[in-house]
């Protein structure tokens, strides 16, 4: 792992968690007076750059498949069901993990009303909030995290090890402990519906019905905080989550059926050897180090 391969998705991914983590930092300061604006500003700045990067360094040596159009399944609205109950129950999932990683923490009614306050703009609902947060940013994070960084990860490993990988990064870059084993989920369940149907755009998708899932929580918990219908979530949430999965699960066997998804590609070779690699990288170290020292000093 001495090529630009592997030391160009670590720097981008260093510059990525900067960006972020600087913006997070001054957020307030800077769009005090227009939130909405800001996330849309950061988004562009912290993953636009990164991926036209990758996309301009490749060479003959060095080929990325962003997987931009349909691929090999050019019948992806026949599976849109299937998406839309996967996606749905992921995003319940990836809730209710956050909310055990909370509650372990010894978080309290209020604190955990906080979790899912991660946007940055209040109760300021609007056109330009929902663009940024429900349509913007999961295509933005999609093209980088899961079309160059795990296009970069499949050259060196097999499938299983690149969805885990690309999750971490994904988790990594919410820059946050507590914020971590939900987006550990959904960035592996992403990873696998860019791998099985050879497109970005699925994902993009299920992204989108996520951050709609927390934009319409963060809602209604602004709008009727005062009748105290927290306590409730947990046990809709549930409910929801066993719901979808069985529906999940019940066209999960359809698609078997129809071959849609694609089978697993073996590792190319050592995932220890790979492991090893990807921490002696320079890009990679920073970027974990970075991230070991932000959460300690919080």
């Amino acid at each position: 792992m001495k090529d630009k391969n592997t030391l160009l998705p670590g720097l981008m991914l260093f510059a990525c968690f900067i960006i972020l983590t600087v913006c997070s930092i001054g957020f307030d300061f800077v769009f005090s007076g227009f939130p909405s604006l800001g996330v849309i500003i950061v988004e562009l700045l912290a993953f636009v750059p990164p991926t036209y990067c990758m996309y301009k360094a490749q060479d003959d040596k060095f080929q990325l498949n962003f997987r931009w159009e349909r691929g090999r399944n050019k019948n992806l609205p026949m599976h849109l069901g299937f998406i839309i109950k996967f996606a749905l129950a992921i995003s319940f999932l990836s809730f209710l993990a956050n909310l055990v990683v909370y509650v372990i923490c010894g978080a309290n009614d209020i604190d955990l009303s906080s979790m899912i306050t991660t946007s940055g703009i209040g109760n300021r609902y609007g056109l330009l909030s929902f663009l940024g947060i429900v349509i913007l940013s999961p295509i933005a994070e999609e093209f980088f995290v899961r079309g160059a960084l795990f296009s970069a990860f499949e050259r060196e490993a097999g499938t299983i090890a690149s969805i885990v990988l690309s999750a971490i990064c994904f988790a990594m870059l919410h820059g946050s402990l507590q914020n971590f084993v939900g987006p550990l989920i959904a960035g592996c369940a992403y990873a696998f519906l860019v791998y099985s149907f050879d497109s970005i755009w699925p994902a993009v998708l299920a992204h989108i019905i996520n951050n709609l899932y927390y934009y319409v929580i963060n809602y209604l918990i602004n709008l009727y905080s005062s009748f105290g219908i927290w306590k409730y979530f947990t046990y809709i949430n549930v409910i929801l989550f066993l719901l979808t999965l069985y529906l999940t699960l019940r066209s999960l066997e359809s698609q078997v059926q129809l071959h849609a998804l694609r089978p697993p590609k073996p590792n190319k070779g050592s995932i220890t050897v790979m492991l090893r690699d990807c921490l002696v990288n320079p890009g990679f170290f920073i970027f974990i180090s970075t991230f070991i020292v932000s959460i300690a000093l919080r």
